[in-house]
C-alpha cells in the first residue's frame, strides 16, 4: 500500500469520525480503503434556477439521501403497485457508487430554498448503439400536495434537459407509469412513445 492510499483512507476516517456506521458512512470507508476515485459529476456546474417560491438545482445525492428517502417511500406507494409483492428495498449504497463514478445526477425543487418537495434522477451512459452519450430516467417525483403548482414539475424537467445537454447528453429516455398520467408531462416538453414497456414479477 502507497503511502498517498494511506494518507487517502486516514484523512477519510478522520472526516467520519463519531458518525454512525449508516449504510452511507460505510461506503465511504470503503472506497477510501479500495482507493475508488471520486469521478462524480461537480453539481455546480449547473447553476440554481429560481421558479416563483422554488429553487431548481442539481445536489449530490449523498448529501440529501435522508431527505430523498420519504419521497422514495411515497413515490414506491404510489406508482409501483405492480411489484407490491416485493418490499421496498432501496439500495442507497449502490447508488452512492453510481453517483461516484459519474453515471448519475440528482436534480431537486426547493420551496423556499429549503423544503425538498421534487426530485429527478437521471443515469448517464454511453449508447451501443450510436456511441451518443444518453441519459435515462430513473426517478420523476413531485410531492403530492404540491401537484396543483402545474407547472412546477415541467420547469423542473425543463432545467434537467438544460443541465444535461450542457455535459453533452444527446438523447433523454423517460418512463410513464399507467397508474399515474405523467406521459402527458413528458408530450408536453416535446417527448414522444417509441415503446411499451413489459414486466413480469417473479413471486419470491
Amino acid at each position: 500500500m502507497h503511502h498517498s492510499q494511506l494518507t487517502q483512507l486516514r484523512d477519510a476516517l478522520f472526516r467520519l469520525r463519531g458518525q454512525a456506521i449508516t449504510p452511507e458512512v460505510a461506503q465511504a470507508i470503503e472506497f477510501a480503503a479500495t482507493f475508488q476515485p471520486d469521478e462524480s459529476i461537480d453539481p455546480k456546474l449547473f447553476p440554481v434556477e429560481v421558479h416563483g417560491d422554488f429553487l431548481l438545482q442539481a445536489e449530490r445525492f449523498s448529501a440529501i439521501v435522508d431527505e430523498l428517502h420519504p419521497l422514495h417511500v411515497l413515490h414506491w406507494q404510489e406508482t409501483e403497485g405492480y411489484r407490491h409483492g416485493h418490499a421496498l428495498n432501496p439500495q442507497y449504497p449502490a447508488l452512492l457508487a453510481d453517483e461516484r463514478t459519474g453515471s448519475m445526477l440528482q436534480f431537486t425543487a426547493r420551496e423556499n430554498g429549503a423544503d425538498l418537495v421534487a426530485h429527478v434522477r437521471m443515469y448517464l451512459g454511453m449508447s451501443r448503439h450510436t456511441g451518443l452519450l444518453t441519459a435515462t430516467e430513473d426517478t420523476l417525483f413531485l410531492r403530492p400536495d404540491k401537484r396543483p403548482n402545474a407547472f412546477l414539475m415541467l420547469a423542473l424537467m425543463r432545467y434537467v434537459e438544460r443541465s444535461l445537454r450542457a455535459v453533452g447528453v444527446m438523447q433523454i429516455s423517460a418512463n410513464s407509469k399507467l397508474v399515474n398520467g405523467a406521459d402527458v408531462l413528458m408530450r408536453r416538453l416535446g417527448y414522444r412513445q417509441v415503446a411499451l414497456q413489459f414486466v413480469k414479477i417473479f413471486k419470491e
